[in-house]
This record gives structure tokens, sequence and C-alpha cells, in this order.
């Protein structure tokens, strides 16, 4: 009998600190939530200011110097200064005619490789930076597909 009542007691007092073990948790976990609810997230950091612009290109395709029988398409975007869509415009057609002569003259083993892709990214932002005089920040290649 003393066993069975040793066992009772012991089982109750489990169960009274289970269940305010339990209470305290989720206490806590609503304040972790509620926390979180009222916290306000950190801004994005970005390095372009609020005139910049992203203009698309339109699709490049042109054949490779070596091998022959290579073929390049490239879609891409470039991050402007403000200016009017004309001289955007215009600007963009000279910079498409400048990826091509510059994929004209490449060859498939250039863009091996993660380094070969940066290689051609930087090489491609600076021709463009330079043909702008400075107003394109960037050229961002969206797609590369050699066949």
């Amino acid at each position: 009998m003393r066993l069975i009542a040793a066992i009772m007691v012991l089982t109750l007092i489990a169960i009274g600190v289970g269940a305010i073990a339990g209470l305290h948790l989720f206490a806590a976990a609503e304040r972790v939530a509620d926390a979180k609810k009222t916290a306000t997230p950190p801004p994005l950091a970005t390095s372009y200011a609020g005139s910049a612009r992203l203009r698309k290109l339109s699709p490049i395709v042109t054949n490779l110097a070596a091998p022959a029988n290579n073929w390049a398409r490239i879609e891409a975007s470039m991050v402007t200064d403000s200016m009017s869509d004309e001289d955007a415009g215009i600007l963009a057609a000279h910079i498409s005619e400048d990826i091509v002569t510059y994929l004209r003259s490449a060859t498939v083993a250039q863009f091996d490789g993660a380094r070969g892709l940066q290689h051609l990214r930087d090489d491609l932002t600076e021709r463009a930076n330079i043909r702008s005089s400075g107003k394109i920040r960037e050229l961002i290649i969206e797609t590369l597909v050699i066949q």
C-alpha cells in the first residue's frame, strides 16, 4: 500500500512539474514571436543611387572566333544613371555592337568555368563603361548560351 501511495505521489509531482515547465516554455516562445513581429528588418544596402535605372539590351546572337561552328547567345542588362530614353536606346545599340565585336574575337575556352565568366563580365562592363563615358555603372549578364 505504501509503495502504491509513493508511486501516486511521485506521479502527481511529475505531472505538476511537467505542466509548469510546459507553460514556461510556451510563454517564452510567445515572447520571442512577439519580439520578431515588432522588430523592424534592417534596411537593404545598395550601391546604386535612386537615379540608377536597369535597361534591358536586346538578345545578341553571333558566332565565335574558334571553333567557327560555335554560336553564342547573350542576354544582358545595363545599369545606367538617369538619362533620356532616346539616349539610352542609342547607347544600348552601341553596347550591343561592342558585345558582338568582343564575342566574335573570343573562343569557347575563354568562357570555361566561373573565372572565365567573371572575366567576360568584367571585360564587357569595362567596354560599356568606356563607350558610355562612365554613364554605365554595370553590365549584368542574364543568360549566356554557347552552342
